[in-house]
């Protein structure tokens, strides 16, 4: 093989090694975004109750503060927004002591499966879990009917 066409190939594989880098580091990149979205950003989780008269919502938010928490209510949907600053200290052993913080928000959007009367929303934050309960418009009345 001649000089010309080794240098040829060596420019080749060297072109060829570059694209693999730079596959790899986007793939780093990639991975280092989705596992932060995950860390810093987490969606909690809900339960919908439905009566006659009105929906009720509840939303786990582990660790937040009551006076970290926004909540907005419209006729079809409610949104929560929170901020969160969570430290833990775990001790292993006599000498060693880890210190965790986590900072971040949280949102949830919950539709509701009724409409609501959105001024008339009532909102309890205790033990980690949001409570809001909200009147439907149109509330449905329930008739015992007897059987011929």
């Amino acid at each position: 093989m001649n000089k010309k066409n080794r240098t040829i190939l060596d420019r080749k594989g060297f072109v060829e090694k570059m694209l693999e880098d730079t596959a790899q580091t986007i793939d780093n990149i990639r991975y280092d975004i989705e596992k932060s979205i995950v860390d810093y950003t987490f969606v909690p989780g809900k339960d919908i109750l439905e009566t006659d008269e009105s929906v009720i919502v509840h939303v786990d938010l582990p660790g937040i503060k009551k006076e970290d928490i926004e909540l907005n209510v419209t006729e079809k949907r409610m949104k929560v927004k929170a901020n969160f600053d969570i430290t833990s200290e775990v001790e292993r052993g006599r000498h060693i002591t880890i210190n965790e913080q986590k900072s971040g928000f949280i949102r949830r959007t919950v539709r509701f499966p009724k409409k609501v009367i959105p001024q008339e929303a009532e909102a309890n934050f205790d033990k980690d879990v949001l409570t809001v309960e909200v009147p439907k418009q149109e509330k449905e009345e329930s008739f015992k009917v007897d059987i011929k």
